[in-house]
């Protein structure tokens, strides 16, 4: 591999006949920029569904596919894995403990978040997902559903930290602190807001080139890449641009940006700004020139009189 650093997040799925979203970002002149990869000669591996995922032989083959995609894409690159991000707890609970202790306090903050089994309830778990198939009870009605995804979490960490260190992340935390309020992430026009956001602190995206190029950083929806390059955002920060949930020395810990870290961002606000409702209009000093362009030239808004054109977007945007 090269001398250049990369930070890379992973949005742990195993879902079937999906691709995993992992982003590969690097540091450019103070923005963190994503390389594309959809269009290279090699892809993201695909899952194996809720069937496999108790199976660790499965898992196991995963997360070395895993492995070998991302080595073939730092050697394409010429780049070295600096600090990998990870969307799933690392390891099962602690069995003395009724919640991790990350999740307890993610949950005292307000951040909901699923609760990670102990190995013993694992192994339970397993065992009533094997025996609801072997009945022919439907994979979609799999007990434990939301947490069987952990499994394969556990071994891409394994193996993922073969090639650099390994965060555990949370990118709805990510999200909350910039957004407290933020609506799910799966609502309309919700994960455009969340990379608006990122964006005041990584400077990318910043230019209509920018925006589209996002189509091209990972497999997965735009949800799915969204919480891949946060993922790979937290990699990339150092020190005091990094505070934690739980409890390092014992290995149970949910990074998150620091409190310090977003009292500043990358001005953009000052100069330029792509429109956050069409992506292609370049405002040369936002918001300058905003009610002209709601009401007459932009694409992403609803059809309507131009004063209300302009409400939609005052109310969204402004």
């Amino acid at each position: 591999m090269g001398t250049k650093s990369i930070y890379i997040g992973v949005d742990v799925s195993c879902a079937v006949k999906k691709r995993i979203p992992i982003v590969f970002a690097e540091k450019r002149e103070g923005r963190l920029i994503p390389l594309p990869v959809k269009e290279l000669p090699f892809a993201a591996p695909y899952g194996h569904g809720n069937k496999l995922v108790v199976e660790h032989e499965y898992n196991l083959a995963y997360a070395q596919q895993i492995r070998e995609y991302i080595t073939d894409v730092c050697h394409f690159y010429d780049v070295k894995p600096e600090r990998i991000a990870i969307d799933s707890p690392l390891r099962p609970r602690a069995e003395a403990l009724d919640y991790r202790i990350a999740e307890r306090e993610l949950n005292q903050a307000g951040i909901r978040c699923y609760k990670t089994p102990s190995k013993p309830e694992f192994d339970e778990i397993i065992s009533k997902v094997r025996h609801h198939l072997s009945r022919g009870g439907e994979v979609a009605r799999v007990p434990h559903a939301m947490q069987l995804w952990m499994l394969a979490g556990f071994e891409i960490a394994r193996e993922l930290a073969k090639l650099a260190p390994i965060l555990e992340v949370f990118p709805q935390a990510n999200i909350r602190r910039l957004i407290p309020n933020a609506p799910h992430k799966t609502g309309k026009g919700v994960p455009k807001l969340q990379l608006e956001a990122i964006a005041r602190y990584t400077g990318w995206p910043s230019t209509p080139k920018d925006w589209k190029v996002l189509k091209k950083i990972s497999a997965g929806s735009m949800h799915d890449q969204v919480d891949a390059y946060s993922a790979a955002w937290v990699a990339s920060l150092r020190g005091n641009e990094l505070e934690v949930f739980g409890d390092v020395e014992k290995q149970d810990a949910v990074w998150v940006p620091s409190r310090k870290l977003l009292k500043t961002h990358v001005n953009l606000d000052e100069y330029k700004k792509v429109c956050p409702a069409c992506h292609e209009h370049e405002f040369k000093r936002w918001p300058w020139g905003w009610d002209a362009h709601a009401a007459h030239r932009c694409k992403g808004l609803s059809k309507g009189t131009q004063e209300q054109r302009k409400a939609e977007f005052r109310r969204r945007y402004l």
